[in-house]
This record gives structure tokens, C-alpha cells and sequence, in this order.
């Protein structure tokens, strides 16, 4: 238990994007349920009053049926009866259904976009444990939901008291109206009712989504340790990580030390740029740039020149301009060719008087 709430004490950082997908892909989503039923709600209303016309002729037919079949025998009747206003109940009550569900399920939509996570069907096995069931009872979920139930019927209460006393006397004065006014009467206080009811289940639910959102944020918190450790695992570890990096420059530096090693000779510009230069009469056309390099890659060029005897000559124009003109591996640009017919003469003579 110390150690719960250790960690829950430790968690004070925002989740992390990958966490965010991690919660979606397991069906883990920030929605408001008060916002899917409000919005079910006023669909299913819309869908009464636009279905007004069908709804009285239904029920107009189905009252003409059971006024004409006074008088008589009942078993004669009864069937009729029935099978008419069973019709009538499926014509009325399908559509009704059906469109509110779809409305709802829409919204989800809009909350959350496309989420399929099977995962979310599978049994689990905590459900059947009763302390868990008891710790759910007396969460802090639970109680936000005791508190906005008991809120709307407060005001649903209210609202009908409110509402019934401002109509109260225009409905006393009905019982000396025409027939028909009796209707417009009732209507009109259905409206306003509907219309509080409405007004008071959106703004719980604009409530809701607030509350929604931050507490789904305040359960996906992450500690520090948690996000290194996501960053570990995303990332791999930083020591092979780095073990990799020094590998692959080895490995970079063995092959510019090998390509150096078969160079004619290295220019330099003196410190910051070195290039080393091929030619093998016969098999290489122009001069090739075997290696280049700036501040630590040529001092690496510079080093491995001098450790295998590869004359090293100071020309900052010719360095600068071979190390931005040319590419490894590449032939030399033409306007070069003079300068590095010179400089291969000379390390050629260096060469032929170190062998004399």
C-alpha cells in the first residue's frame, strides 16, 4: 500500500505521446457518457416531434379500430386489437430507437474517432474479486457519478416546480377552454420543460468533458523513472547506443586509415582540411580523392600519413578546393589537374630519394 502511493506520489509528469497511443490502442479514451446521453436525448425528442403526424394517425387508427369493435364478442376483436397496435408500437418505437442509437454512437465518434480494441471484450478476472468491486464502489469515479446524478435531479425537481408554478395559472383557466386550446396548453409546458431539461443535462455535460479529460490525464501521469524508462525502450539503451556510435567510428576510421595507406600523398591546409590523393598509372585515369577530412578526420589523415610514410604537403588553396570540389572516391575537377600533377611529381621524388 506505502508503495501505491509512493507511486502515485512520484507520477507528476504530463503522459507522453507514446503512452497517449498505448491507452487508445487498448481502448483507454477520454469521453463523456453525460455527453452521448444528452445528445441521444435530443435526438430522440427531434425524432418524436418530426414522427408527430405518424405518431397521431397511428394511434388515431388504432383508437378507431378499438371504438368500432364496441359491442362486439371480445375473442372476435382481440386479435385485431392486438396486431394493430403492436404494428403501431414497432412503427413508432424501432425508428425512435434505432435513431437515437445511431446519434449516440455518432458522438462517441466525435469524442473519441475510430478506436477498436478488442482487448476491452476479454473477461477480467479482478471483476470478480470483491474487494477490488468494493474499492470501485467508493472511488473517486463513483462519487463524481453519485454527485451529478443527485445534481440533475435537484434540478430536474427544481425545474418542474419552477416550471408548473409559471404555468399554474393559465392551466386553472383550461378547465373552462375549448377542447383544443387543452392540447396547445400541455404542448407548450412540454416545451419548456424539454427545453430546461435540455439546457441543464448540456451543461453537466460540458462539465463532464472537463472533467473527463482531466482526470483521464491525471490517471496516465507518468513518474520521471517512467519516462526514462520509456525513452530506454524507445530509444534503446543509452550505454549500447553508444557503444554503437564508437563502433561505427572505428569501423570509419579503419577505412580511412586503409584508404590513406594506399594514397600517393596528403594535402593539407595545415591543420583544419587533409586530403589524400591516388594515382596508379595505368589503372586510375586522373587522380582520385581517396580520403578527406576536417579538424579531428584530418588529423586522423594526417597521423596515419605519417605512421605509413605518405609525404604530406602544406597547400591551403589546393586542400580547401579539393576538400569542397571534390567527393571520395571521386576523379579531381579538371581545373586541379595542374596543381596536383605538381604535388604528385613531388611525393613521387620524395619517395625515390627516401629509396635512395
Amino acid at each position: 500500500m506505502a508503495q501505491n502511493q509512493q507511486d502515485s506520489a512520484d507520477k507528476t509528469e504530463k503522459p507522453t505521446a507514446k503512452r497517449l497511443r498505448d491507452a487508445r490502442k487498448k481502448g483507454d479514451v477520454s469521453k463523456s457518457r453525460e455527453l452521448t446521453s444528452t445528445v441521444a436525448i435530443l435526438g430522440w425528442l427531434a425524432l418524436v416531434w418530426l414522427m408527430t403526424p405518424t405518431i397521431f394517425r397511428r394511434f388515431d387508427a388504432l383508437f378507431t379500430l378499438i371504438f368500432q369493435s364496441i359491442g362486439r364478442p371480445f375473442g372476435e376483436v382481440i386479435g385485431d386489437i392486438s396486431a394493430a397496435a403492436l404494428d403501431a408500437s414497432l412503427a413508432l418505437i424501432f425508428p425512435l430507437m434505432i435513431g437515437a442509437t445511431l446519434l449516440a454512437l455518432f458522438t462517441e465518434f466525435l469524442q473519441v474517432g475510430p478506436v477498436v480494441a478488442f482487448s476491452r471484450t476479454k473477461p477480467e478476472v479482478d471483476r470478480l474479486n470483491p474487494v477490488e468491486g468494493i474499492k470501485r464502489m467508493f472511488s473517486q469515479e463513483n462519487w463524481v457519478e453519485v454527485i451529478k446524478s443527485v445534481f440533475k435531479t435537484a434540478a430536474l425537481v427544481g425545474i418542474l416546480i419552477a416550471v408548473l408554478h409559471s404555468q399554474l395559472g393559465g392551466l386553472i383557466k383550461l378547465t373552462t377552454a375549448p377542447p383544443g386550446a387543452l392540447g396547445k396548453a400541455y404542448g407548450h409546458v412540454t416545451m419548456v420543460l424539454a427545453a430546461w431539461v435540455l439546457f441543464v443535462f448540456f451543461f453537466v455535460s460540458v462539465l463532464d468533458m472537463a472533467y473527463q479529460r482531466f482526470a483521464y490525464m491525471k490517471r496516465l501521469r507518468m513518474s520521471r523513472r517512467d519516462i526514462r524508462r520509456e525513452n530506454k525502450d524507445e530509444e534503446g539503451d543509452p550505454q549500447i547506443k553508444g557503444r554503437r556510435r564508437q563502433l561505427h567510428q572505428e569501423w570509419a576510421n579503419r577505412n580511412l586509415v586503409e584508404a590513406v595507406k594506399t594514397a600517393n600523398v596528403v594535402v593539407t591546409n595545415p591543420t583544419h582540411v587533409a586530403v589524400a590523393i591516388l594515382y596508379t598509372p595505368g589503372e586510375t585515369l586522373v587522380p582520385v580523392v581517396a580520403a578527406k577530412g576536417e579538424d579531428h578526420v584530418a588529423q586522423l589523415i594526417r597521423e596515419a600519413a605519417e605512421e605509413h610514410g605518405i609525404p604530406i604537403m602544406q597547400n591551403i588553396d589546393l586542400a580547401r578546393g579539393l576538400y569542397e570540389r571534390a567527393e571520395i572516391d571521386e576523379f579531381i575537377p579538371v581545373e586541379f589537374f595542374e596543381a596536383v600533377a605538381e604535388l604528385l611529381r613531388w611525393a613521387d621524388s620524395i619517395k625515390k630519394g627516401e629509396s635512395a
